[in-house]
Formats: C-alpha cells, sequence, structure tokens
C-alpha cells in the first residue's frame, strides 16, 4: 500500500528572472522577478540526477504573448512566440546557475510580437533555433508587464535558478 502523498510538497529551484529593455540604446525599462518552475522541468531535474543529460539541461529561452499567471500544469508559452539559444551560464558551486540571454535587433522573428511572458526550456524535442518552434519540456515560466518588441529594441537577461 503506498502512502497518501496528496499533501506533499514538491521542492522546487528557485528562480529569479532579471532583464533590461533597451529602446535605440536607451534604457527604458528593468524587470527583476521571481519566477514558477513548473511540473514538466521535474523529470529534466530527475533525469539529470540519473545521469541522463540528453535533451534535458536548459538550452533556449522564450519570448511569448500569454498574459495568465503561472501555473505550475504550463507546459508551453502562448502563440505567437519565439525561442532562442541561451547566450550561456555560470554556476556558482553553492547551488545555483544563472543562464544569460538576450533578444537583440538581430532577431527580426521577434518584431511585432507582445511580450509578455517568458520561458526557460530545456530542448529535448531538438527544435531548431532561432525560430517559432517551441522546445519542450518548459522547465520555468514568468509573466511581465507588455513589451512590444520592435527592430530598434534589445533586451538582455538573466534566469537564476537556486537549488
Amino acid at each position: 500500500v503506498s502512502p497518501d502523498r496528496s499533501n506533499d510538497v514538491i521542492a522546487r529551484p528557485l528562480g529569479m528572472v532579471r532583464c533590461t529593455v533597451f529602446d535605440r540604446d536607451r534604457l527604458i525599462a528593468t524587470i527583476e522577478a521571481h519566477n514558477l518552475f513548473v511540473n514538466a522541468g521535474l523529470p529534466a531535474l530527475a533525469a539529470l540526477l540519473g545521469g541522463d543529460t540528453t535533451g534535458e539541461f536548459a538550452v533556449a529561452v522564450g519570448f511569448g504573448t500569454g498574459s495568465g499567471a503561472p501555473a505550475l500544469a504550463d507546459a508551453g508559452l502562448t502563440a505567437p512566440a519565439y525561442y532562442k539559444a541561451l547566450d550561456s551560464h555560470t554556476e556558482n558551486g553553492a547551488g545555483s546557475v544563472t543562464f544569460n540571454w538576450s533578444l537583440t535587433t538581430g532577431d527580426p522573428g521577434a518584431v511585432g510580437i507582445t511580450i509578455q511572458e517568458l520561458g526557460l526550456f530545456a530542448n529535448k524535442t531538438v527544435v531548431t533555433l532561432p525560430g517559432t518552434s517551441q522546445p519542450s519540456p518548459l522547465l520555468a515560466r514568468k509573466t511581465i508587464s507588455p513589451i512590444g518588441f520592435t527592430s530598434s529594441m534589445s533586451l538582455v537577461g538573466t534566469w537564476t535558478l537556486t537549488f
């Protein structure tokens, strides 16, 4: 007989998203807020701990139009959306990893999107980045105040997960 685990709290990584928004190299907004590590990301963590690294690690950031609050059951972003590879990452040796990302004038596929959500993705499905096809699984999600992305804008950000 298995024990009733319906009231168990699942420990999740804590996340912090930081972003600066520029238009024509002029700072127009700064964002700093916590994110939600979603259920779809938990199997990726288990696989990594078990030694299976194929497609289970964070590789992409997504920019979507959804304004609904993040929920544990989220599996993706709302279309239209744009996805691109993370720029780099660093680990602090004490249980945190920071992913660096950007969206620049070199990303014409994002022009015209009203960005209201950000997503951190693994790429087990092996989609081509950058592009409009969503990688999977979604690891974490954050909604933000709307940003109408134009060809003169850039976003520079970090996504830190602490375990």
